[in-house]
C-alpha cells in the first residue's frame, strides 16, 4: 500500500546578519554563512534517523600523527597509547672509525618535538604545547625498548580476490606482536626520574651551548669558561621530548654493527627493528597524552673514534675526533590503543538502535564509536527511495543552503580534564569517501585544521568557551538529491560521522571487524577519526531531547517562477 506523503508546513524565515571578524569564527553568531538566509524559504526534514555504532579495533599502522600517554576523559573513561617504530639512518652508510669510544662527555639521546606556538615575552621565548589533553602537570611512566618484531610493508598472505589485502595492516589491539618480542632492557634508563618513571610534558624551551667536543663549555673565542653567563648559544630548540638512552647498547648495536647493516635503510630496517614506547599510568596521577610527529623526532649517538685519511701528498693521518650518527623515527609504525571505557559510554552503545534512532550520538575516535544518519524515512519499495525525498524532488526548488546541526549534550561534556574535539567530519558512509561539498570547499586558512571553515564541522562556543553545537553544510549533497540529472547522483545515501584530528586526511582505516548495519557491511572509517583520541556526545531525534536540541537538517530554498 502506498504510504501518504507527509505532510509539512512551510515557513519563510528572515535571517538579519551581523558581521563580524573573520578570524573569530569560532564563535556563537561569529559565521556570516550560518545567518545569511535573506528571503529564504526554509524546510526541515522531518525524517532522521541517527544512531551510534561501536566500531572495534581500528588500523593504527602509519598514521600520520600518533598518540601517546595516558587520558582520562570523565564521560568515556581512560585511553592508554602505546606506540612503535621502525628507524632509519640520517646518512646511510656512516663512516665510523676505530677505537670507537662513547666517552663519559658524549651522548646518546633522543628528541621528539611537540606541537606549540611560540611568542617573544621581554626577549625571551615563551612556547604554549597544543594537543595535549588531561592533566599537563601529570607524570606517565614512559619505557623504551628495542622491538624484535619486523613490521611489514606487505601481507605474506593475502586473498587473490581482494586487492586491500595485499598491503600490510596492523591495529590498535596488536600489542602482543610487540610485547612477545621485546628485544632488549629499559633504554631511558637515566638516574633522573623525569626522563622514564616519572615522564611529563614540558614546554620549556631547549638550548644546546657550544663545546669544545670535550664536554668544556667555550666562548666565541672557543676558550674553556667556567662562568654560565659567557656560554654560547649553538641551537635553540622548541619543547620537545628530550630523553637520554643508554650508551652500551646503541654502541653495540649500530656503532659496533657489521657495516653491511648501515649499508643502505632496507638492510638497516631488517637489522635494527625499531623502538616500542610503552607507557603506564602512575597511581594518584590524572594522566596524560599528546598528539606527536615522530617522524620529525631524531636520536643523536655522538662518539669519538679514529679516522685515518690521506693527505694531498700521500701521507696518512689518523686523527680522533667527536663525530655523531643521527637516526630517524621514521619507516612503518603502530599506535596501541587501550580502553576502559566507563558504564555509561558502554551502555549508550549497547542501547544503541539503528531502526529507531538514538537520544544521543556517540563519537569517539582511535578504537571508539562513530554515528550514523539515514535521512528522509520510509523508502517507498517501488522506486527505493524514501518517500519524503520523493516528494521533495517533485517540487524543482532550488537549494540555496541546508545544514546538519548536532547539539552537544553539555551535561555529559562536563568535569576536569574533559576536551572537546575542535571539529567533527561528516562522509559519504555508503561509498566511504568525501561528500561534494567537501570537495567543492576550497577555502584556506594559517591553520590547516581549519581548512574547509565553509564546510565546516568546526565546534561553536559559548562565552565560556563550551561547545554548544558543530554545523556542516551539505548544500550541494542536497541540491543533487533533489535536482540532479543523474539518477545515481537522485539517490539518497546514508552519512556518517566521526571526530576528525584533521579536515584535510580524506582517506579511510580498515576496521579489524567490520559490522553491519541491516544488510550493508560496514569495513571503514576515516583514518582521521582514528587519530583522535577525543569523544563527544551529541544529541538526537529521541523523544527524551529538548525540542531546541535535536538533530536537525535545515534546508533554504527557492522556488521556480
Amino acid at each position: 500500500m502506498k504510504k501518504n506523503f507527509i505532510k509539512v508546513s512551510l515557513a519563510i524565515t528572515i535571517a538579519f546578519v551581523l558581521t563580524s571578524c573573520d578570524k573569530d569564527f569560532n564563535s556563537l553568531g561569529s559565521d556570516l554563512l550560518d545567518d545569511s538566509h535573506f528571503d529564504l524559504e526554509r524546510y526541515e526534514v522531518q525524517n532522521l534517523i541517527a544512531y551510534s555504532k561501536s566500531t572495534g579495533p581500528v588500523q593504527t599502522n602509519n598514521l600520520p600523527v600518533n598518540s601517546l600517554g595516558v587520558y582520562s576523559n570523565p564521560f568515556f573513561g581512560t585511553t592508554k597509547a602505546s606506540f612503535v617504530t621502525q628507524l632509519e639512518l640520517a646518512d646511510t652508510d656512516p663512516v665510523i672509525g676505530q677505537n670507537v669510544e662513547i666517552k663519559s662527555t658524549d651522548s646518546v639521546y633522543l628528541y621528539v618535538p611537540y606541537f606549540s606556538t611560540k611568542e617573544v615575552v621581554n626577549g625571551n621565548n615563551v612556547y604554549e604545547l597544543d594537543s595535549i589533553y588531561g592533566n599537563i602537570n601529570s607524570s606517565i611512566n614512559l619505557k623504551i625498548y628495542e622491538n624484535g618484531y619486523f613490521l611489514r610493508n606487505i601481507n605474506p598472505s593475502p586473498n587473490p580476490n581482494d586487492q586491500d589485502s595485499y598491503l600490510q595492516k596492523y591495529y590498535n589491539d596488536d600489542k602482543q606482536l610487540i610485547e612477545n618480542n621485546i628485544a632488549s632492557g629499559q633504554l631511558n634508563n637515566a638516574t633522573s626520574l623525569s626522563e622514564n618513571e616519572q615522564f611529563k610534558f614540558d614546554n620549556t624551551e631547549l638550548v644546546i651551548y657550544k663545546t669544545d667536543g670535550n664536554g668544556n663549555y667555550v666562548n666565541s673565542n672557543g676558550e674553556v669558561i667556567s662562568n654560565p653567563n659567557d656560554r654560547i648559544v649553538k641551537k635553540r630548540l622548541a619543547p620537545g621530548m628530550w630523553l637520554n638512552l643508554d650508551k652500551n647498547f646503541f654502541k653495540t648495536k649500530v656503532l659496533d654493527a657489521p657495516s653491511i647493516n648501515l649499508l643502505n635503510n632496507t638492510t638497516f630496517k631488517e637489522y635494527f627493528k625499531g623502538l616500542y614506547f610503552k607507557t603506564e599510568a602512575n597511581p594518584g596521577q590524572d594522566g596524560v597524552m599528546a598528539m606527536l610527529d615522530f617522524s620529525a623526532a631524531t636520536i643523536t649517538i655522538q662518539f669519538h673514534s679514529d679516522v685515518t685519511s690521506e693527505l694531498s701528498n700521500g701521507t696518512n693521518v689518523t686523527v680522533n675526533s667527536k663525530k655523531e650518527v643521527v637516526l630517524k623515527l621514521k619507516g612503518n609504525t603502530i599506535n596501541f590503543f587501550e580502553n576502559q571505557n566507563s558504564v555509561d559510554y558502554s551502555n549508550g552503545l549497547s542501547a544503541s538502535n539503528s531502526t529507531l534512532g538514538d537520544d544521543r550520538l556517540y563519537l569517539k575516535g582511535g578504537q571508539g564509536s562513530v554515528a550514523y544518519i539515514d535521512l528522509f524515512g520510509e523508502v517507498n519499495p517501488e522506486t527505493n527511495v524514501p518517500y519524503e525525498l520523493e516528494d521533495l524532488q517533485s517540487r524543482g526548488w532550488l537549494v540555496n543552503e541546508a545544514n546538519l546541526t548536532f547539539y552537544i549534550d553539555k551535561d555529559k561534556m562536563t568535569g576536569a580534564g574533559m576536551a572537546e574535539p575542535q571539529r567533527i567530519y561528516l562522509f559519504d558512509a555508503t561509498n566511504n569517501k568525501v561528500l561534494a561539498d567537501y570537495n567543492l570547499d576550497g577555502s584556506v586558512v594559517t591553520d590547516l585544521k581549519r581548512n574547509k571553515f565553509t564546510f565546516s564541522g568546526i565546534i561553536k562556543l559559548d562565552e565560556n568557551d563550551k561547545g554548544v553545537y558543530y554545523k556542516i553544510r551539505i548544500t550541494e549533497h542536497i541540491n543533487r538529491l533533489l535536482n540532479s540529472d543523474n539518477e545515481d547522483l537522485r539517490k539518497n545515501i546514508r552519512l556518517g560521522l566521526s571526530v576528525t584530528e584533521d579536515i584535510n586526511v580524506s582517506s579511510n582505516a580498515f576496521l579489524k571487524t567490520p559490522f553491519n548495519i541491516g544488510s550493508e557491511s560496514v569495513k571503514f572509517l576515516p583514518f582521521s577519526s582514528v587519530m583522535n583520541p577525543l569523544g563527544t556526545v551529541l544529541y538526537g531525534m529521541g523523544s527524551s531531547v529538548p525540542q531546541d536540541k535535536k538533530l536537525k537538517l535545515e534546508i533554504f530554498f527557492t522556488k521556480p517562477n
